[in-house]
Parts: structure tokens; C-alpha cells; sequence
């Protein structure tokens, strides 16, 4: 279960937001999830609320969960993907040399 540590990281960035900000409570997180991070949203959100949240600075935070959407770059062609094609590489010349450029990152993109 490594959303548990992934939430921490999280709660570090926005515990840092705040501090920045000088805001004292966090009501709300903006959460980016990239589709392709290999990340269960729904543990990620248990992991916040009942086990890094509680008697912090965002004890009753909201979590707003954003997908990020999964874009590769095809190495041949060059084409943008934002979906890889039925045989695993692009859909557009069939080769499997893909950058994955997109979608594979968590982070805070905000806090209210």
C-alpha cells in the first residue's frame, strides 16, 4: 500500500502551500492524479482523511480529485498519444518506442 506514503508527501506539499500562504486551515485540496501513476484514488482519499489528516491543519479537508489524462510521444512518428492503440504502441505507425510525456505524476495543484 503505497498510497499511505504517497499521502504523506501530498499532505507535505500542502502543509508547505499553507505555511507559504500564510493560511492557518486548509478546507480543500486539489489533488492531480495522473490515469497512468498506478495510484487507487479511493486509498489515496482513506489514506488522507483517516490517517494523515486527523488533528492537522486540514482535519475536515475536502479532496478534489483532477485525472490527468495519459500522453506519450511516439519516438518513430512523433505523434501525440492520449491513448495507446489496441496492440500496445501507437496508433498511428504501430511502434512501441513511446515517451511517456504525461499522466504518470501526483501532486497538489492547490488549496483552499
Amino acid at each position: 500500500m503505497h498510497e499511505i506514503a504517497i499521502a504523506r508527501t501530498l499532505f507535505d506539499q500542502a502543509q508547505e502551500m499553507a505555511f507559504r500562504t500564510g493560511v492557518d486551515r486548509i478546507n480543500r485540496i486539489k489533488i492531480k492524479v495522473g490515469v497512468a501513476s498506478g495510484i487507487d484514488v479511493d486509498m489515496l482519499r482513506h489514506s488522507l482523511t483517516d490517517h494523515i489528516f486527523p488533528e492537522t491543519i486540514a482535519e475536515d479537508a475536502e479532496i478534489d480529485v483532477v485525472l490527468e489524462p495519459l500522453i506519450a510521444k511516439c519516438k518513430k512518428c512523433q505523434h501525440e498519444i492520449t491513448q495507446i492503440g489496441v496492440g500496445g504502441g501507437c496508433p498511428e505507425c504501430s511502434s512501441r518506442d513511446l515517451d511517456i510525456i504525461g499522466g504518470i505524476k501526483v501532486s497538489v495543484d492547490g488549496i483552499e
